[in-house]
């Protein structure tokens, strides 16, 4: 069973780990294995795609401030509103600046763009504070020399927010990136960001740039689902976004400020990821039942994960960033590396394992800092970086559970 997870593709096309999977009965010569496709709740995978300087990096900057100042006041009701406790938090608050956060990189810095991606979990509660979800956000390059980048990733998410200069409408990125999304069937949402300059008041007051994306998706094959796409209108600079055109020409006219009290912050970006973008599919091997399974069911299923980066770390060793497909992982349990299967190579994979070892840390990154789960287990939908893994690792690999024969 262990050479079904090997990842066959890494390309703009789908492949059985994205998220267009259906289900699947797997033949070879000595053994036949089917799975289903389930669904994780209370997690989205979601990737922020968008043309050089369209204002990506800034909105995932707002979206890491409204995910924080929602967990704060769940706390702050958990805890009775402790003043104590309150003012802990805003100096918390304070000493952190999450201003483009995700470019951390000196040369990112520098040029102030993104050249590699990162992914950040958020933990968000909703407004009415019953509900908790985990969003793993994907700040993806938006120049083109980068684009492999985003062909990479994708790979790990069901959906997209396709960020678009109100005032300059879809360039050629914005195309590139579309195009791989559509074909991986990922559902999109349209963010018309920098709505509150002056060259944008018009084409939005027009619908020019609306136009332009709607015969843009059309030119591009999008099927009936991706072209009910929601949109929103908003400027991350000023943290602020709606649903309703009417709205955002008001607040821009105004100075980015809503005087009715009709918009909101970033948090309808969040709502709407909740809403439109499918909860991450899983592979469920042995049944095909339609029951929703509990994390506790999780321990039965074979553990698969696909590396979207590879790192080396001075203190932890050889690391991994991917998405779980199946099954869950737990520090000290013994993985397996499963080699990309290419070409030539495929007949070398099908016939031997690769290298076995030992999980020694399962991690998250939340803003551009890892830090360890708590607890120590990870699950099918959850995209983590794992230490401990074995040397030979390589981007697009597979990692499965040593006694998963």
């Amino acid at each position: 069973r262990q050479r079904e997870f090997a990842l066959l593709n890494n390309s703009c096309t789908a492949h059985p780990f994205s998220s267009a999977a259906t289900e699947i009965d797997h033949d070879d010569e000595t053994t036949t294995t089917s799975y289903t496709i389930k669904r994780r709740q209370g997690v989205r995978n979601v990737a922020i795609v968008a043309h050089v300087d369209h204002g990506k990096t800034t909105l995932v900057d707002e979206l890491l401030k409204v995910a924080a100042a929602s967990a704060t006041s769940a706390s702050k009701a958990a805890a009775g509103g402790d003043n104590n406790n309150n003012n802990n938090n805003s100096a918390d608050d304070a000493e952190v600046d999450l201003n483009r956060l995700m470019d951390s990189g000196d040369l990112e810095k520098e040029r102030g763009i993104t050249i590699t991606s990162k992914v950040t979990r958020l933990d968000y509660t909703t407004n009415d504070g019953k509900e908790d979800y985990i969003i793993n956000v994907v700040d993806t390059p938006g120049h083109a020399d980068f684009a492999g980048e985003v062909d990479r990733i994708l790979g790990t998410v069901d959906g997209v927010v396709l960020v678009v200069d109100a005032g300059e409408g879809p360039k050629s990125q914005t195309k590139y990136v579309l195009s791989c999304a559509l074909n991986l069937g990922l559902k999109p949402i349209v963010v018309l960001n920098k709505a509150d300059r002056e060259e944008s008041l018009g084409r939005l007051e027009g619908g020019e740039t609306e136009l332009e994306l709607m015969d843009l998706f059309e030119a591009l094959g999008a099927d009936d689902n991706q072209m009910e796409y929601r949109t929103l209108y908003g400027s991350a600079r000023g943290g602020w976004i709606t649903e309703d055109v009417d709205v955002a020409l008001k607040i821009a006219t105004d100075g980015g400020v809503d005087k009715d009290g009709a918009s909101s912050n970033m948090s309808g970006l969040l709502n709407a990821i909740l809403k439109e973008i499918p909860e991450p599919p899983l592979h469920w091997y042995g049944e095909s039942s339609d029951d929703e399974k509990n994390l506790s069911d999780y321990s039965d299923q074979p553990f698969s994960m696909t590396a979207t980066t590879v790192g080396m770390d001075p203190y932890l060793g050889r690391t991994c960033t991917g998405r779980i497909y199946s099954g869950q992982i737990k520090i000290g349990e013994a993985v397996t590396l499963l080699k990309r299967q290419s070409g030539s190579e495929s007949e070398a994979v099908n016939n031997s394992n690769g290298p076995s070892s030992s999980v020694t840390g399962l991690f998250a990154n939340r803003g551009v800092s890892r830090v360890s789960l708590e607890p120590a287990v990870a699950y099918a939908g959850d995209i983590v970086t794992l230490a401990g893994i074995p040397e030979t690792m390589k981007v697009g690999d597979t990692l499965t559970s040593t006694d998963n024969q």
